[in-house]
């Protein structure tokens, strides 16, 4: 455990760059930006890791920052999580659009209505990206370096260049997709995508600090049930919708699968998470999260030969990540049950 107790070191004298470097993984766990092409295709990769990080890096900062400075709570983080959601996919890849995206299934084009994929739209733009891209960084990032929580990591200054880097980074995209998949959305389709972002971040501007407070003060199930709930989540919305898809039910129908699912999910968390002594669960849903995009990079990746390597070391440190944290917060929690049981003088 000694390199990990060093990276822990490095990471706490440089948090941002440890947030940077957790933004992107919802990308490389899944494989649509492949961790083999590290040996396969070297320069293709450094091109996309330097994209991904202007992106997903860029997102995860300005969401954390305008949480803390807003002092709001995760409400604003999934909020401006459905912003990055649009900016990404429909400023930049453009795949809320594309009829002919590369999409989970039938899902890319079903549901189809005034040149946009609603259906595709509401899994990316209010489950995917906001839990998987922007939340669960800021997650991992809060119980690693919980000395940080609370505090900005970035000047206004840096505020700036940040959001200046992120709109080059989506206009970057735009171009670069849109040249290779000879595929532009067009003025009306980024004109309404700039309006409903602007009114999300509104929204994470006056949304209540408390609106997504913990119900209960204390855990009311184990941490193996969030570590379920986690490795379970994104398959089932994603197998779910798929089949009901494939039923050929009306795509509302497929559309309000989302929301409920995540709502339901939403609801369950918050009345059982607790508001102390919580982080063993907050690990365990974490993890969960973590360990159910890994099959999907991994199988994806198997016939790469060597270039599986790379993606088998990353793996490996996820797991080693959460090892640690367990460990670290599990002998937390012994911690405070041995004094809750002291007999007061």
């Amino acid at each position: 455990m000694l390199p990990l107790a060093q990276f822990r070191r490095f990471f706490s004298a440089h948090p941002l760059l440890f947030l940077f470097l957790l933004a992107p993984q919802v990308e490389y766990l899944t494989g649509s930006s492949q961790l083999s092409w590290l040996i396969a295709n070297p320069p293709l990769f450094f091109l996309f890791l330097v994209q991904n990080l202007g992106s997903y890096g860029l997102a995860v900062v300005l969401a954390r920052e305008a949480q803390i400075r807003w002092r709001k709570g995760w409400a604003s983080i999934i909020l401006l999580g459905s912003v990055y959601g649009i900016l990404n996919e429909g400023i930049g890849a453009g795949t809320l659009f594309n009829p002919d995206s590369a999409a989970f299934g039938v899902l890319g084009s079903y549901g189809r209505w005034l040149g946009v994929n609603w259906v595709w739209a509401t899994g990316l733009v209010m489950l995917v990206h906001p839990v998987f891209s922007v939340s669960l960084p800021i997650l991992q990032h809060r119980l690693a370096l919980p000395e940080t929580r609370g505090r900005s990591l970035v000047g206004s200054r840096g505020l700036g260049l940040a959001v200046v880097g992120l709109g080059i980074d989506a206009l970057g995209t735009l171009i670069f997709v849109g040249t290779i998949r000879h595929f532009f959305a067009g003025p009306i389709l980024w004109t309404g995508s700039c309006l409903v972002m602007a009114a999300l971040v509104v929204a994470a501007y006056l949304v209540p600090r408390d609106l997504l407070r913990p119900r209960v003060d204390m855990p009311r199930v184990r941490p193996l049930s969030f570590f379920i709930l986690g490795t379970v989540f994104i398959w089932g919305v994603t197998l779910g919708a798929d089949f009901l898809a494939n039923l050929n039910v009306p795509p509302i129908v497929v559309a309000f699968f989302f929301v409920a699912i995540g709502g339901l999910a939403l609801i369950w968390v918050l009345r059982n998470v607790g508001q102390n002594s919580n982080q063993r669960h907050l690990v365990a849903l974490a993890a969960g999260l973590v360990a159910s995009l890994i099959p999907m990079g991994f199988f994806g990746q198997l016939g790469s030969g060597i270039g599986l390597l790379p993606v088998v070391v990353v793996d490996l440190f996820g797991v080693l990540f959460f090892v640690r944290l367990w460990n670290k917060y599990n002998s937390v929690h012994a911690e405070e049950k041995a004094k809750s049981r002291v007999p007061s003088s």
